[in-house]
């Protein structure tokens, strides 16, 4: 028992902590997810002794609603969070994170109409994912952007968080400047590298390299991917993750935007080996044709898929989904999943998902520990 202890005490005063103090160990993450994340959600999460993110968008042009978006969302996280967001102080550091899509060409504009949102509201983290390979100096430039802003306030120095799926991309990340790496291996629902690896692999390669050829930084590293309860979060520190990352689990949450369909199907659905597959057709048939080619995303098989499998052209699985769409059918429709989704039964709080699985994991933790 009193390694047990030990352990726990070494969690407790983890780098985790010391950089977001409103945390407990160990860490858990809900990822800024596009229409499932919002203030409530994040906010329930972090009041929970969790970090929670809302999806800040990838269109930054001048005349983008999604600025006005992202700037009523933060104002409405820091007047939940009340006291431990210092509601009527603008100059405290907001305790959630911010996550944005890289890819688009208006990311030119980030600089100039997003950071100076952020740098009113001062969130925690900065969650960067998705740069176009067409355009490599994107993502050095954004973290610049949010690091030049931030140099000018003493009180606010934000994570810069960034999404990989190889180790090569890791490394980049790093040169650049993140404090934060995302390894997201392939079991993870929605967006990715169309070409990755699993956490198993994944985390520990990063975490070496980052001993290796970056010793004198201190960049920390999150796992995501297929952590669905705190057996996974266990394993993902077991690895050498610092934190587990969730988002298939928090689709279901109470207070999710995600549609209706999306929970039944999450709900009911299991073996995700199986019932999961990662294919950029999830994107094609909704008519979103705008992601680069390097990446799919991982979404619950439908006939749809079960269709293109069998060689039905996209145009024709095309008019097959909107008929279906149509009249009601909602068997067609997309909805991202990890392979996690069988381990999850039940719509819950959000603060009560992120308390389960932190006590799940500390019970893992321990259990194993009593069995060496």
């Amino acid at each position: 028992m009193n390694v047990i202890r030990r352990g726990l005490a070494t969690m407790a005063s983890s780098r985790m902590k010391s950089w977001f103090p409103a945390t407990s160990s160990p860490l858990i993450v809900s990822a800024p997810m596009d229409f499932v994340t919002n203030p409530k959600l994040a906010t329930e999460v972090t009041k929970a002794g969790g970090l929670g993110f809302i999806q800040g968008g990838r269109d930054f042009s001048p005349e983008s609603p999604v600025l006005k978006k992202l700037d009523d969302q933060l104002t409405q996280a820091r007047e939940l969070l009340g006291s431990r967001a210092a509601a009527n102080d603008s100059n405290s550091t907001l305790p959630i994170g911010v996550g944005f899509v890289t890819y688009a060409a208006s990311t030119r504009y980030f600089g100039e109409t997003t950071v100076p949102i952020l740098q009113r509201h001062r969130p925690a983290a900065v969650w960067l994912f998705a740069p176009s390979p067409a355009a490599p100096d994107t993502l050095p430039a954004m973290i610049k952007a949010i690091k030049s802003q931030s140099e000018t306030q003493d009180s606010w120095n934000p994570k810069i968080v960034v999404q990989v799926g190889s180790v090569t991309a890791a490394r980049e990340a790093v040169s650049y400047g993140a404090n934060i790496i995302v390894a997201q291996g392939v079991d993870a629902g929605g967006h990715q590298w169309a070409s990755g690896a699993g956490i198993i692999s994944l985390v520990p390669e990063i975490t070496d390299m980052l001993r290796d050829e970056f010793p004198d930084k201190k960049v920390a590293v999150w796992a995501a991917g297929g952590i669905a309860d705190g057996r996974g979060v266990a394993a993902a520190l077991v690895l050498g993750a610092e934190a587990a990352v969730l988002g298939t689990r928090y689709m279901v949450a109470t207070e999710s935007d995600a549609q209706d369909f999306k929970r039944k199907a999450i709900l009911t659905t299991s073996d995700g080996a199986a019932k999961t597959v990662k294919s950029q057709l999830h994107d094609h048939i909704q008519g979103n044709m705008s992601w680069p080619d390097v990446y799919d995303g991982r979404a619950i098989v439908t006939p749809t898929y079960e269709d293109h499998r069998a060689g039905v052209p996209l145009d024709e699985n095309t008019k097959r989904f909107k008929a279906a769409k149509d009249s009601g059918d909602l068997s067609r429709m997309v909805t991202w999943s990890g392979t996690g989704v069988g381990l999850i039964r039940e719509e819950l709080p959000a603060a009560e998902i992120t308390r389960r699985v932190r006590v799940h994991a500390l019970k893992a933790i321990a259990g194993l520990t009593a069995s060496l």
